[in-house]
């Protein structure tokens, strides 16, 4: 019986193990080390290692900070604009070389990353597409600044749409008719399309305007097109994502 539970107890003890190095990422860390170690070929790899984890440590640190920094407080603030710069001042000592410091590709996009985060993976990758810059390009303020607040509207976006899909789930199963759907998303492209300005707080300030009287003209639209039977219907987190791309087509691109 003892025999029994010491085998139990190492078969727990070795899924705890797994989920710990998954959860910590360990595994992803570790193959991109091995990475940079193959292509660099240094005269002594325990040495580079050790440089490279230190680097790392830090990297991580001023990315914390810099996030906590601009999460402080809302970006429709005007206090937001000097968090914004104070951040990028902190990532500015994020070390590039031995000799070098500054914002690099690298501890930008991790920065992004983390501001979306709330984001659905697969919105955060299209924003990204957009705003990227590579790993060893240096990062003016004026990008860094721009993307921030990119992220930053985007989230509140997200949520933005959250809610108005709730509004069109009358049932609240989860899942709206999509012939719904698909009338306020045309609603809403044609807002953001009909808006010339490329700043991303005028565009979600102008998808606030579907307000309760559009949203009722929205219905009537569908009242009779093809409701009932064969109806398909669309999840939220479709929904979500549809409303995002329209949101992204409004993003100009880095590149």
């Amino acid at each position: 019986m003892a025999e029994k539970r010491k085998v139990v107890g190492d078969e727990k003890l070795q899924e705890t193990d797994k989920q710990f190095l998954e959860k910590s990422n360990v595994k992803d860390m570790i193959k991109e080390a091995l990475g940079k170690v193959i292509a660099n070929r240094p005269e002594d790899p325990m040495k580079f290692f050790a440089e490279y984890f230190e680097s790392y440590e830090e990297q991580c640190g001023l990315a914390q900070k810099s996030l906590q920094i601009i999460q402080m407080t809302h970006h429709s603030r005007p206090i937001f604009d000097l968090n914004v710069h104070q951040a990028f001042k902190i990532l500015s000592k994020h070390k590039v070389s031995k000799k070098a410091r500054g914002v690099n590709g690298a501890i930008y996009t991790d920065l992004l990353h983390a501001l979306c985060r709330e984001i659905q993976p697969a919105i955060t990758s299209q924003l990204m597409c957009k705003v990227e810059c590579c790993h060893y390009e240096a990062v003016p303020y004026d990008v860094f600044r721009s993307s921030v607040y990119t992220c930053c509207v985007l989230q509140d976006y997200s949520k933005l749409a959250e809610k108005l899909f709730k509004t069109l789930d009358v049932n609240n199963t989860g899942k709206a008719e999509k012939v719904i759907c698909d009338v306020v998303l045309d609603q809403l492209k044609s807002v953001l399309s009909s808006s010339s300005t490329t700043n991303s707080i005028k565009i979600i300030d102008a998808g606030k305007k579907l307000g309760p009287e559009a949203l009722y003209q929205a219905f009537e639209k569908v009242s009779n097109r093809g409701r009932g039977k064969g109806q398909t219907f669309q999840t939220s987190e479709q929904f979500v994502a549809e409303a995002c791309e329209a949101f992204l087509m409004k993003v100009k691109k880095l590149r």
